[in-house]
């Protein structure tokens, strides 16, 4: 449930002041931080200026009514739980309150048992609805799959860090899964109850970057006819993800970096600063080092982001884990695409293995879901797109080690002609030891120039 510890933060708008007064006696004592505002005004300022937990609304106000302004509020970005209260309303209006999108309706004259009762469940609800919105997108996310020695390592170092507050910097090329390291951070810290934002900063415009980022008032440029709020805010006692940030402007950087450094935030537009409990995680395919040495980026924000830094392998350097991947992507991709089950025979998985994964895990998966839609309910080496099997068409005679892909078929006729002379020369009984179908078997003895007084010497 709710933890207290937390110091949610409440807002009272009612034009009476002793109304005012007594709810904030009542909610101060349970540890909340009460904030109190007598007319609309004066509330959408306290909005702008810090994240508000619950809102504490009356129906009947001054000048505007409660409703009207609660529908202000939302158009404005502002989306606050908000307890309606009223000595006057009609049935008609309270009806209207929580139709509208307000928690609950709760009658003036009121006890101090009732209201408060009334508040923590509205943020247990808000917190449980926080934790299925966190549930469903960890149901839905890709898992960090893999046994290899360069995996379990990476895996070890984010259990140590998620626990804490540090700031990460997750490195690696693109498609490698930065996103899912910094999830699954997310996830085991503290803070996995509260919002996991993903900002992909080079896909921001860079006019519009601080405004995202910030949030911004209204009127603060042209095309700003409402407030809004930037990523940071929403991502208030929660971790924002920083993908790319090679990317940013030297403008945004150092913004970036007043918030390390005071946690404090500044719309595009204002004066006024707001607090925020965010935890950062940043990410980048680019080496930011080679950025700082070349003026493209802050040195003191490289080393805030870089307290822990993690370095997530390319497919290249697991290439064991690639089974693994296959068999976890097809059962989704099965399941995604409505398609019934499928077997994958062991040369698909030979093949796999052997090619370089420019694109990395991201590109192996979009090759899988090309290749079982595409195919029967076996899913053999042929169907494999030309890409991966290029390396066989190239050539049929192995000449001297001058490249790398030289080396490799080079290193593989060695391989298969030492298990045939073990087997001697039984093509059926080599397939089964090198974990391969007879037919693919047969198909690299002839790509790769094997003939019998190879392996009958």
């Amino acid at each position: 449930m709710v933890d207290w510890a937390t110091n949610p933060t409440v807002l009272v708008l009612d034009d009476e002041k002793n109304i005012r007064q007594s709810l904030e006696m009542v909610l101060s004592q349970e540890g909340m931080q009460v904030v109190l505002a007598h007319d609309p005004a004066s509330a959408l300022r306290v909005l702008g200026e810090r994240p508000v937990d619950v809102l504490i609304l009356d129906i009947q106000l001054g000048e505007i009514d409660g409703l009207t302004f609660y529908k202000k509020m939302l158009a404005d970005g502002f989306q606050i739980p908000t307890i309606f209260i009223s000595g006057h309303a009609t049935l008609t209006e309270a009806a209207q309150a929580v139709r509208i999108g307000g928690y609950d309706f709760v009658e003036k004259p009121f006890t101090a048992e009732k209201i408060l009762v009334t508040v923590k469940r509205c943020l247990e609800y808000t917190s449980l609805t926080d934790r299925l919105k966190v549930a469903e997108q960890k149901f839905d996310a890709i898992e960090i799959v893999g046994d290899s020695v360069q995996i379990k390592q990476l895996l070890s170092k984010v259990h140590k860090v998620a626990p804490t507050n540090a700031s990460v910097l997750i490195q690696g090329e693109s498609g490698t899964g930065k996103e899912l390291i910094a999830n699954s951070l997310h996830s085991q810290s503290t803070r996995s109850s509260g919002p996991f934002v993903k900002v992909n900063c080079s896909a921001i415009p860079e006019n519009l970057i601080e405004s995202e980022l910030f949030g911004h008032e209204r009127g603060s440029f042209t095309g700003a006819i409402a407030s809004k709020r930037g990523f940071f805010e929403v991502a208030h006692r929660g971790t924002i993800f920083l993908d790319e940030v090679a990317d940013l402007s030297l403008s945004a950087q150092a913004k970036i970096l007043r918030v390390l450094q005071s946690g404090e935030i500044q719309k595009v537009g204002s004066e006024k600063t707001t607090k925020v409990d965010v935890r950062i995680i940043s990410g980048t395919h680019k080496d930011l080092k080679d950025a700082v040495t070349n003026g493209l980026f802050r040195e003191d924000l490289y080393y805030r982001f870089n307290v822990v830094p993690l370095n997530v392998p390319s497919l290249r350097e697991r290439a064991s884990d690639i089974p693994l991947l296959v068999r976890y992507f097809a059962e989704k991709l099965i399941q995604k695409n409505n398609l019934k089950e499928k077997t994958i025979d062991e040369d698909v998985l030979w093949e796999l293995k052997k090619y370089s994964w420019p694109g990395n895990v991201r590109e192996l998966q979009n090759v899988l879901e090309r290749v079982i839609i595409m195919s029967g309910p076996r899913i053999s080496a042929s169907d494999l797109p030309d890409e991966i099997l290029a390396i066989e068409d190239e050539a049929q005679a192995i000449p001297t080690h001058t490249t790398l892909k030289d080396f490799r078929n080079g290193a593989e006729r060695e391989f298969i002609v030492g298990v045939l002379k073990k087997c001697a020369g039984n093509i059926s009984q080599a397939a089964l030891d090198l974990g391969v179908g007879r037919t693919y078997l047969h198909k690299r003895l002839t790509v790769l120039g094997i003939t019998k007084k190879d392996y009958f010497k």
